[in-house]
């Protein structure tokens, strides 16, 4: 075991498998292993300072969240999104968010407006260098802040599923800070239309936001693609 990796879990706390999960998780929705890649059971258990179970724990898990795929005989890779799947994953999105901006904007309460609120005004302070990776993460986390909104856990569950799956596509389409400035207008435009109490303004900013995001990672995706090889 690596002793001395900056990566080695901790040896108190939470079990060695949610902790191998929880780095694992991290270094791939960060591009430490790209998209497609194998993801090496040993060299990883050496990395983190445990033995092979958590880290084959952990990936299982991965799968089931729609990451990684295991691959019988061939190991686990980070799973990479056809643009098909993009495609289907965002279908499904849109239709589920476009429930949740309505559902927020006719259920919000006065502690999540005033949540709505704050983010708003923190995002209309951010300056030229906001950070593509960490912008809508945590309490930025607009969706998941309407999802909360709505007040239906079934349906901000299912909502939760399909974005784990489309965080893939941080680091395989890219993000960028022109369309970081983008999202944090079409954020604000969704965040006045729920605060305005009108679920169909809300419904159609969230389509509006949600569309252009799928029109650029389809751009990104297909930017990213290999130039044919010519033949004589």
């Amino acid at each position: 075991m690596s002793a001395e990796s900056s990566n080695a879990i901790s040896r108190t706390g939470n079990s060695f498998s949610d902790q191998a999960e929880r780095t694992l998780r991290d270094q791939i929705l960060h591009g430490a292993f790209p998209p497609g890649g194998r993801l090496n059971e040993v060299e990883i258990a050496t990395d983190l300072g445990v033995s092979r179970g958590p880290v084959r724990e952990a990936m299982q898990r991965l799968a089931r969240d729609g990451l990684v795929v295991l691959q019988p005989h061939r190991g686990a890779f980070v799973r990479r999104l056809s643009v098909n799947e993009v495609s289907n994953l965002f279908e499904v999105r849109i239709t589920l968010e476009r429930k949740v901006a309505a559902l927020a904007a006719e259920r919000l309460t006065p502690a999540q407006q005033h949540q709505l609120e704050q983010l708003r005004a923190d995002m209309a302070a951010e300056d030229e260098d906001v950070n593509p990776d960490d912008q809508f993460q945590g309490t930025h986390d607009i969706h998941a802040l309407l999802a909360d909104a709505s007040a239906n856990d079934a349906l901000a569950a299912h909502v939760a599923t399909v974005n784990r799956e489309l965080l893939l596509l941080r680091t395989q389409s890219g993000q960028t800070q022109a369309r970081a400035h983008d999202a944090i207008d079409e954020h604000a435009a969704l965040i006045a239309a729920v605060l305005s109490r009108d679920p169909e303004a809300a419904a159609s900013a969230m389509d509006e936001h949600l569309s252009k995001a799928l029109n650029y990672a389809l751009q990104a995706m297909a930017d990213d693609e290999p130039a044919p090889i010519e033949t004589p």
